[in-house]
């Protein structure tokens, strides 16, 4: 199901970064040994919201934004949501190679940790994105954020889903056979079938 197919922007914030030296004992950035530098505000601008059968975090949220600084779109964000609401999981943040020194894609992560506060996820990124989801670790981990580890193995993924299994809504078919096999008449329709299809 989808629900939104509009654009409309769900979020403009002034990044913040310091340079400088990480503190792990700070709330934020080491405020002693490091420069805040003002980055332009930076505009996530949603173009699909939806929960559909058969996605990952279903009956979750998928969601795609794309990227603005400046009113010039830079780049693209596909995140989740698992129906738990404790794990937000990046498919994937790229930003134009041109604007990637700008740390565009770190602000994002930021805005996403501020707006969500649980853990964010990256799955199965590609080899040349270690050194970015390395930095981000350290970076916003110093800063309270919390960035677990790239979920990439297709049994690992399948151990994640299995946590909310239990809130995927069964079919309709299903529901009928579960609401056959609970009324009175079952035993003898169990019955009739057996005896015609021999099972």
């Amino acid at each position: 199901m989808t629900y939104q197919r509009e654009k409309y922007v769900i979020g403009s914030f002034d990044a913040w970064w310091a340079y400088g030296d990480f503190h792990q004992d700070s709330w934020f950035f080491g405020r002693q040994h490091a420069v805040h530098v003002a980055v332009r505000p930076i505009t996530l601008v949603n173009e699909v919201t939806q929960s559909e059968p058969g996605h990952f975090v279903y009956p979750g949220t998928d969601f795609i934004d794309h990227i603005e600084v400046d009113g010039e779109r830079v780049g693209e964000l596909d995140y989740s949501i698992n129906p738990l609401l404790d794990s937000l999981y990046i498919n994937m943040i790229e930003v134009n190679p041109d604007r990637r020194r700008e740390r565009i894609g770190t602000a994002v992560l930021w805005h996403l940790w501020r707006v969500h506060r649980i853990p964010i996820v990256p799955l199965d990124q590609y080899a040349m994105a270690e050194e970015f989801w390395h930095q981000a670790r350290l970076g916003l981990g110093a800063a309270g954020a919390q960035i677990e580890s790239v979920l990439c193995l297709n049994e690992h993924v399948q151990l994640e889903q299995q946590r909310w299994q239990h809130l995927v809504p069964k079919s309709v078919h299903e529901r009928r056979m579960r609401a056959m096999e609970a009324s009175e008449e079952w035993p003898a329709i169990k019955a009739r079938m057996e005896k015609e299809y021999g099972h």
